[in-house]
This record gives C-alpha cells, sequence and structure tokens, in this order.
C-alpha cells in the first residue's frame, strides 16, 4: 500500500480503506474506515448533500489521525456510512 511507502519516506499518511482487515495485515500506520471498495470517500446511493457531509467527516477523521503521532492512533471506527 502506498500508505506504507510514504511513512518509511518520512512522510505521514493515512490510509482510507473499507478494508480493514487488509489495512490491519500490513500494519498501517494510521486508518481511517471508508465506506466501499469503489468508493471509500462516498456513497453514490445518497444525496449530494448527504454525500459531501459523509466524504467531509472522513476527511477530517483522516485529517485527526494524520495530526497524531502513530502510537498514539487507534483507527477509526463507527459507522461512517452505506
Amino acid at each position: 500500500m502506498l500508505e506504507k511507502e510514504f511513512e518509511r519516506a518520512g512522510i505521514p499518511a493515512v490510509l482510507v480503506t473499507a478494508l480493514l482487515p487488509i489495512a490491519r495485515t500490513i500494519r498501517a500506520n494510521r486508518i481511517t474506515q471508508g465506506i466501499g471498495i469503489t468508493s471509500p470517500l462516498g456513497d453514490p446511493r445518497t444525496s449530494r448533500a448527504e454525500e459531501k457531509a459523509l466524504r467531509r467527516r472522513i476527511v477530517l477523521e483522516a485529517l485527526d489521525a494524520l495530526a497524531r503521532e502513530p502510537a498514539d492512533n487507534k483507527e477509526t471506527k463507527g459507522r461512517i456510512g452505506g
């Protein structure tokens, strides 16, 4: 995953994914749960306004994870949608 390569280069990164077991397997330092495999940052079944709010929430959670040191991070959990 690209997240690991960025981290190796000294660039903090967050992995936004719907595939949490894989993210845990590769030991990603910062994980934020996305919605689906084909659209991790949105849900095409929702209205434009709902999807915008959903995307904003996911991005804010990812930014929050990015602001913390990896040892302090707990993956973002909870039902985001879908």
